[in-house]
């Protein structure tokens, strides 16, 4: 089946991708050690390499899952839910695809949480946390998903041969609504969201923003350590819903130059228009997307029995999005490894360059980040550039 080829051929780069990463790690861990002390450097690769190795799995089982759906699975399903063809049948054949494919990969995330990140030092996670974390992401994607599902499906029954343009606008409208409730209504019901109380740092981040012609709705600390040790800020929102939030992680990690570094480089993505560029970028990426899809040839549906089912391309486009994602992330993660290179620049400008280069640093012993990548693997898969690279480019 050429469906299945398609899938065995993206598990296979992407996996040989993952090997010679794995190959360039053994050999670099036993070199002399840069930017990190020779502990933390020979650490840092050998989670690397676990992560690499975890992908790999990861990879083949769903690949595993996939060829599953496409033999058989999509055939019972149908059988089992679509009678009339009906908008409602529809939107219930694509809920329980996902909800079954999310059940079937549980045992990857259980393995990621309690197994593979606390064995790396990084997860604080508990099992009943991971409970309430599911119950309520499950309660989410019911009420919304159903609701965004059988709009896209009332899109394609009542909008002929363009329906897939109406379906880009309107998914484009949510990725944006979804931007600006996101860190109002939707973080809080994961984590604990404060207000930052110190005021000495808060005046240096508001004079900061300030230089910068930036204008938040509050400065926020969350509490992401009941989760993970790992370190992240970021800017949150759009429009007047932007907030600044930091992990709670951070601001124990860094002292307030660096802090102002890594905030200075955040501003750096506004004063550019990275967060614009993006959106448009997605958009692009969307409509190239929807195009596409809604342009299979028939052999596809047949080959995966959803033929005469008005879901048949919601699910295809589910099942071989990531191959499309993968064939044009290199040109992606270009861009996006310039902008953050003129976004470490900026930072440096707001501060100092020893101060970005602190910050830099310190994230990188704190999340256990190796310093290096292969180029290879850069080309596919890094959005950001390796720490080696950042700091070579801020001297």
């Amino acid at each position: 089946m050429v469906l299945i080829a398609i899938l065995c051929f993206y598990t296979a780069i992407f996996s040989l991708v993952s090997y010679i990463q794995i190959q360039f790690l053994e050999k670099q861990k036993f070199n002399k050690a840069l930017v990190l002390d020779d502990e933390t450097y020979k650490d840092a690769a050998n989670i690397a390499i676990e992560n690499e190795k975890f992908k790999i799995f990861s990879n083949f089982y769903t690949l595993i899952i996939n060829i599953l759906w496409l033999t058989f699975g999509l055939l019972y399903l149908k059988k089992f839910i679509i009678s009339s063809n009906s908008i409602l049948e529809n939107t219930l054949f694509l809920l329980l695809f996902l909800l079954i494919t999310s059940l079937l990969n549980l045992p990857l995330s259980l393995y990621e949480n309690f197994v593979k990140n606390k064995k790396q030092g990084f997860s604080n996670m508990t099992l009943m946390l991971f409970i309430k974390d599911s119950v309520k992401s499950l309660i989410l994607f019911v009420i919304f998903g159903f609701l965004i599902l059988y709009a896209l499906l009332f899109f394609y029954n009542y909008f002929g041969t363009f329906w897939w343009i109406v379906a880009f606008i309107f998914s484009f409208i949510i990725i944006l609504g979804i931007n600006v409730i996101y860190p109002i209504l939707i973080a809080p019901l994961f984590n604990k969201m404060q207000k930052l109380n110190d005021e000495n740092l808060l005046n240096k981040i508001t004079n900061l923003m300030h230089k910068c012609g930036f204008s938040v709705n509050g400065i926020y600390v969350i509490d992401a350590s009941k989760r993970d040790k790992r370190l992240n800020a970021y800017f949150g929102g759009l429009f007047k819903s932007k907030r600044v939030v930091l992990f709670d992680t951070l601001l124990k990690a860094l002292n307030q130059k660096e802090l102002l570094a890594v905030l200075g480089h955040e501003l750096g993505h506004f004063v550019h228009k990275d967060i614009i560029k993006s959106l448009f970028m997605n958009a692009l990426v969307m409509f190239v997307l929807f195009f596409l899809f809604a342009n299979l040839p028939d052999f596809v549906y047949e080959e995966s029995h959803l033929t005469e089912i008005n879901a048949g391309v919601f699910v295809l486009l589910l099942l071989f999005g990531n191959v499309f994602s993968f064939i044009i992330a290199p040109l992606i993660n270009l861009l996006s490894r310039n902008n953050e290179f003129k976004a470490d620049q900026y930072g440096a400008k707001m501060t100092s360059k020893e101060d970005m280069k602190s910050a830099l640093i310190t994230l990188a012993k704190e999340n256990k980040a190796f310093v290096k990548s292969s180029p290879i693997y850069t080309f596919f898969h890094l959005s950001h550039p390796s720490i080696s690279d950042r700091l070579k480019a801020l001297n």
